[in-house]
């Protein structure tokens, strides 16, 4: 695990950052759109817990300082992203955004650390599934004409999920070692993240249709069910073989050309320091 200082340049990137395929850009840009809110929430939670630690846990509070670092990098970069987004034609998405940030900011203050580490280890379950997915198997992203930092963006915080993909995990056996409320937390933080992905993907989606920005709403439809459906076939069984008791996250394999992303991400898009 490394900390990288990212600093990505959004000033030329394209809404349709798969210009052959919008609906799959526009699903990753309403997910992009509540990670603002959701990673402080995730830094949060493993501030928290790392605290709760005992001594002999020295390496697992130092992965949970990189993790928090990491995190912050990836929703500062995304905020900038859902900048441009939301200048773009879209003016209901704040009030959908400002939703999410008052969900994370109740869970916090209302539900405890055990169900917000449950809740932070159901999406960190999805992460590393997510980041083999879009490294490996998404074919929008095989398209030659993919040229954009938003692609970047992705790649590298997939990636990143990937490497500190135990950290949640771990620390949930920790401190609240058990099984089905740990399935509990997955399923609730699914079912929470996906119906806002959801949701966003077809506000931005009507918005584009109304503006004349994508012709053809039917076969715009057809090419979000293909989106949708390629990525549910790959991530689903995933999924199911993450909730087996003995699911350790160390154990997957790392996603193609992940190490390679990582240091391509940190040669393209390091913060420039001062001279």
């Amino acid at each position: 695990m490394k900390v990288r200082d990212i600093d990505i340049d959004f000033s030329n990137a394209k809404v349709y950052w798969t210009p052959k395929d919008p609906e799959f850009a526009q699903f990753w840009n309403a997910t992009s759109s509540y990670l603002p809110y959701l990673e402080p929430f995730l830094n949060r939670v493993v501030r928290e817990a790392i605290g709760r630690l005992s001594d002999d846990d020295a390496q697992l509070r130092d992965d949970g300082r990189i993790f928090i670092a990491q995190e912050g990098q990836h929703y500062r970069n995304h905020e900038k992203f859902n900048a441009m987004l939301r200048a773009s034609g879209y003016p209901e998405l704040s009030d959908r955004e400002a939703v999410m940030k008052a969900d994370y900011e109740a869970f916090f203050k209302d539900k405890g650390l055990k169900f917000c580490l449950g809740y932070a280890e159901g999406f960190e379950t999805l992460g590393p599934i997510l980041a083999c997915y879009f490294l490996e198997a998404a074919r929008e992203l095989q398209d030659p004409d993919v040229d954009d930092p938003t692609a970047d963006l992705w790649r590298w915080h997939l990636a990143e999920e990937y490497e500190h993909r135990h950290v949640c995990n771990y620390l949930y056996d920790r401190l609240f070692p058990g099984y089905w409320y740990l399935i509990y937390g997955i399923f609730y933080a699914g079912r929470h993240m996906f119906s806002y992905m959801i949701r966003t993907t077809l506000y931005l989606l009507s918005e584009d249709y109304r503006a004349g920005r994508i012709q053809g709403r039917w076969r715009s439809r057809l090419r979000l069910a293909g989106v949708g459906g390629r990525m549910l076939t790959y991530v689903i069984p995933r999924l199911i073989k993450s909730m087996h008791p003995a699911y350790d996250p160390m154990k997957i394999p790392p996603p193609e050309r992940s190490m390679e992303v990582l240091v391509e991400a940190e040669r393209t898009w390091a913060r420039k320091r001062p001279a």
